[in-house]
């Protein structure tokens, strides 16, 4: 409760400083997602639609993660990181807000609600704070809330991407398209162009790990399925994981890899490369994790082992995307946009350890053929 307590006494100073300084002219909005990977590729509609305005300038204010995936956004004209130090500290807070005071953006527009993105909104004096409302609230972002200036409520079973466009409305955006966009490096393009065939139509890349450890599937799980793709079908494998998962995969790629078939990534290769990797796959496999909605992005087919996930909330959309779930589970879902868990309350996790490999096996087989080629 302390940040409420500050909030409301600087309310005055701020209301006061807003009147002698805070004059701003229009056409200038400033995005907050902070998240990671995939909430900010579910934001990129957001960009586009605010963009179709004529002469708008666009800012986001971005966890310094997730900075490569707006290096190459057409529509972003400024990206401003908002570091971890920065967001914890009340002078780091007060620090942030000054910087974007001096920027002079007219609107913020909130899609990630929390304390430390409304404070840097309302002590940077932006007169329009427009905030998501999030389904799921604790006491202090509640008080908290009460800075934002207009709000868009996120109720289930809408999207919260669906949610993020109808913010809109209060710049005065009606509309727009649910399509996400990930943009590739030319750098990574030419690395990468003689890596895996054009198209990528025998090569299925496997995420094996998450940012979120509830979300995992496990190593002897992947290692099941890798063995079924290669005996069974004509395509090769590529491995993605974190620094950390470098061992699991020189395991994986050393136990099922007797014709050289896997290609192991895990650890070797940048946010800013990946695209360029990913969009020559034939096919994506992995947990509801940041890599499932860059493929889906790209136009890659996807299966989603999804464990704990609101998939109302939250989801690949493409066509040829699969969802794996165990509906008959009580609990499930209990991970949502805007409330996720790191661990199981049961400590078993039954919702993603109850998937089989020979599950997630027949729904690959759905996207491609025996030999490893595409369906039509």
């Amino acid at each position: 409760m302390l940040y409420v307590i500050l909030a409301y006494i600087s309310y005055p100073l701020v209301y006061i400083a807003s009147r002698l300084f805070g004059g701003r002219k229009g056409g200038s909005v400033l995005v907050f997602q902070t998240a990671k990977i995939g909430d900010m590729i579910c934001a990129t509609p957001v960009f586009r639609e605010i963009k179709k305005q004529a002469g708008v300038r666009l800012g986001v204010v971005a966890d310094p993660v997730t900075l490569p995936l707006l290096k190459y956004n057409p529509y972003v004209d400024e990206v401003i990181p908002f570091k971890r130090e920065e967001r914890k500290g009340f002078f780091g807070k007060v620090s942030f807000a000054y910087r974007l005071y001096k920027k002079g953006y007219s609107t913020a527009l909130i899609l990630l609600p929390n304390t430390a993105n409304i404070l840097a909104a309302f002590w940077s004096l932006t007169p329009k704070r427009v905030c998501v409302y999030p389904d799921f609230i604790g006491g202090t972002l509640k008080e908290i809330l009460n800075l934002c200036t207009d709000f868009e409520y996120h109720i289930a079973p809408k999207m919260a991407m669906e949610t993020y466009l109808s913010s809109l409305k209060h710049l005065g955006i009606k509309g727009g398209r649910l399509d996400k966009e990930v943009y590739v490096s030319p750098d990574a393009e030419e690395k990468f162009a003689g890596v895996f065939p054009a198209g990528g139509a025998k090569n299925i890349g496997l995420v094996i790990s998450a940012g979120n450890p509830f979300k995992e599937w496990g190593r002897a799980n992947f290692l099941a399925l890798a063995r079924r793709i290669l005996d069974e079908t004509g395509a090769g494998i590529v491995l993605f994981g974190y620094e950390r998962d470098l061992s699991v995969g020189l395991e994986l790629s050393q136990t099922v890899n007797p014709n050289k078939r896997v290609v192991n990534l895990c650890g070797t290769i940048t946010l800013e490369e990946l695209p360029s990797a990913i969009k020559r796959l034939a096919l994506v496999i992995g947990v509801d994790t940041g890599l499932i909605y860059m493929a889906d992005a790209l136009g890659v087919p996807v299966v989603d082992i999804d464990g704990p996930c609101n998939m109302f909330d939250q989801r690949p959309l493409g066509k040829s995307s699969r969802i794996i779930q165990r509906i008959d589970l009580d609990c499930i879902p209990c991970s949502h946009t805007f409330r996720a868990p790191y661990e199981c309350k049961f400590g078993d996790k039954r919702c993603i350890t109850g998937i089989s490999p020979d599950e997630v096996f027949k729904a690959v087989l759905k996207g491609i053929r025996p030999d490893g080629a595409k369906r039509t």
